[in-house]
């Protein structure tokens, strides 16, 4: 008889049960240790750009933005650098230096500190190789979501784990907890400690000239730890309370970021695809009624005004009108205007049915509010340009200037996309940041 057929399954002593379950064991690497602990020098560095201290921001900022390299660096030693993550670098030290300087004249210093907290975060996840897409992309909110949400606050108690996990290792290594090599260093040590006290009061007892040289240096001593409490104030304190959570933060980023698993990425990325190709179901001649309904405002709109409109290219003002108040009357609001028709071809890309997208009852519509988006960008500048020969440059004209850029720059991309099939998203945000970080410098 055939003695497995007459063994009993997962009974000890016989045959083990099988099973598929896997025991996940966390790893903690020598980089990680060294960069959880510096994460705490970081976090109250972080906190010194915006508390008042005894030492110059600018300093702070600096030591923080190194910090940031470093540790980033440092953690994903192993991952491949891609291209991009050069740009959102470049991005990020322009911005750093342009907040140390903290003398910029178009952005102020909280414009420049909020671009370079967009700017690392961008570059932290671009870095660690967790964009959805590989790269940015059209799923840019998911990946902001990801990098200033979900990834720093799924990992925010991930320092502490990896001390935990580094001291449990150092503490238990074998050959330490058979011979007691720790327990007896430990005990060297405190038996030096006495012996070496001692020596040093006898020399101080036997020499009156060494004494009196040992309480120099004791005074000198003193003096030093005086400072050093002068400088444990109350907003020290503070600083070292807030710097905890923070540090969390950032080290559940950088860390959190090398540890995301690549599957879930492309889960995240399957699912918003996924989304994205259910919602492609409204006919384009649906949305070319709806686009055409926009595009005959627009052209009522600039064949009644057009006299008010146009009068920047011709230097010609309308009556009752000064220069001023023309230049401002109206540029914002047709700056938010291409905004809505962003907005409006976003939706139209996106839940156009497939099979319609390249047809040109879906492209005409969209390439006609897209071109009519461009007059508006060039009435605005007209505006601007007017206004900037009168009066010349200020920070919020040049602003005003990159903003208009910005639009335009997006409606020939998207033109470009939609003749060619090509995404130009990413281009037109790396010409945003790049341009953005540029006007820091100035």
């Amino acid at each position: 008889m055939n003695t497995a057929d007459t063994v009993p399954q997962g009974i000890p002593g016989f045959i083990p049960e099988p099973t598929d379950k896997t025991e996940t064991v966390f790893k903690v690497t020598a980089n990680e240790s060294v960069c959880a602990v510096l994460s705490y020098v970081l976090a109250f560095a972080y906190t010194g750009i915006f508390i008042d201290s005894q030492f110059s921001r600018s300093a702070y900022l600096a030591v923080t933005a190194i910090l940031i390299v470093a540790v980033t660096e440092l953690i994903n030693k192993n991952v491949s650098r891609s291209a991009e993550s050069w740009i959102w670098l470049a991005c990020f030290a322009c911005a750093v230096f342009s907040g140390i300087r903290e003398n910029g004249s178009v952005w102020d210093h909280d414009q420049i500190l909020l671009f370079i907290h967009i700017f690392a975060v961008w570059w932290i996840i671009s870095r660690g190789d967790v964009l959805l897409e590989g790269k940015s992309g059209h799923l840019l909110p998911l990946d902001a979501l990801n990098g200033f949400l979900l990834i720093p606050f799924s990992h925010f108690f991930l320092r502490i784990r990896t001390l935990f996990c580094s001291l449990s290792r150092l503490f238990s290594h074998r050959e330490r907890r058979k011979d007691g090599r720790l327990l007896w260093t430990v005990a060297a040590f405190m038996i030096g400690a006495f012996l070496f006290f001692k020596a040093t009061s006898l020399l101080l007892s036997a020499d009156s000239g060494f004494h009196d040289r040992f309480l120099i240096v004791s005074d000198f001593v003193e003096r030093i730890l005086d400072m050093i409490a002068e400088c444990i104030d109350e907003i020290a304190f503070v600083r070292l309370v807030l710097s905890i959570p923070i540090g969390c933060w950032l080290f559940g980023l950088i860390s959190g970021t090398a540890r995301t698993d690549r599957d879930t990425l492309e889960r995240e990325r399957s699912a918003a695809m996924s989304f994205l190709e259910r919602i492609r179901k409204v006919p384009a001649n649906a949305w070319a009624f709806v686009i055409g309904a926009f595009s005959m405002m627009y052209l009522a709109f600039f064949v009644l005004q057009s006299s008010y409109l146009f009068g920047a290219f011709t230097g010609t003002l309308p009556d009752g009108f000064i220069v001023s108040q023309y230049a401002r009357e109206g540029f914002f609001e047709l700056c938010r205007v291409i905004s809505v028709n962003f907005t409006l071809l976003w939706f139209v890309t996106r839940m156009t049915s497939v099979e319609t997208k390249r047809s040109p009852l879906f492209l005409v519509p969209c390439i006609v509010l897209l071109a009519e988006s461009l007059i508006f960008s060039a009435i605005a500048f007209s505006k601007l340009y007017l206004y900037i020969h009168c009066f010349g440059f200020t920070p919020l004209r040049l602003q005003s200037t990159w903003l208009v850029c910005l639009c335009f720059a997006g409606c020939v991309l998207w033109i470009f996309s939609l003749l060619t099939g090509k995404s130009c998203f990413r281009k037109w945000m790396i010409f945003g940041a790049i341009s953005l970080s540029a006007l820091c410098l100035i």
